[in-house]
């Protein structure tokens, strides 16, 4: 990184701490433009050292996922709540429930259930949503796969001398760059 100096000039730059800059780089602890100015470079600059050092890839996608889980797990459990309520309120009422109260239960009732109704298609969202980011994953990583298995094979071939082809005429599946 160079001989940076600090302060007056007289000492060197305190070096950055790779593993914790790796380590909140790789979690998401901290925003990308943050981890680059203690590691004293841009953020695109970091991104290229976080590629060509093998970091793995941010997640910011499931600090989202985790947050929809969480709020879902609320909602259900003050559902639940809200329904024993209920259902005391309707054993404590029993024959004396009068019909505007008997309707303002109803009502109740019924906005519940939609609301229960709703959870449960944000469960149902975020399930088909996870299952989809696996097998995304999966068949990148069998298109990945593929590719190193056909280079291989053309160095092989290369190797041994009976290319058919030269290495550079080899095509790339689409998407992929080398």
């Amino acid at each position: 990184m160079g001989d940076e100096m600090s302060g007056g000039g007289d000492q060197p730059a305190d070096a950055p701490d790779w593993v914790r800059l790796r380590h909140d780089y790789e979690s998401g602890a901290r925003p990308v433009a943050e981890i680059a100015a203690e590691a004293r470079m841009t953020g695109q600059k970091l991104a290229v050292v976080a590629a060509r050092e093998g970091w793995r890839p941010r997640r910011r996608a499931s600090a989202r996922t985790e947050a929809t889980r969480a709020t879902i797990k609320r909602l259900k459990a003050l559902l639940q709540q809200r329904l024993s309520e209920l259902e005391s309120q309707i054993a404590t009422l029993g024959a004396e429930a009068t019909a505007a109260s008997s309707e303002r239960e109803i009502r109740s009732m019924n906005t519940l259930v939609r609301t229960l109704e709703k959870v449960l298609e944000l469960e149902r969202k975020d399930r088909v949503h996870r299952a989809r980011k696996r097998k995304e994953h999966k068949q990148f990583d069998d298109a990945e796969r593929d590719q190193l298995a056909s280079r291989l094979e053309a160095l092989h071939r290369e190797w041994t001398g009976a290319a058919a082809e030269p290495l550079a005429e080899i095509e790339e599946p689409p998407g992929v760059q080398s």
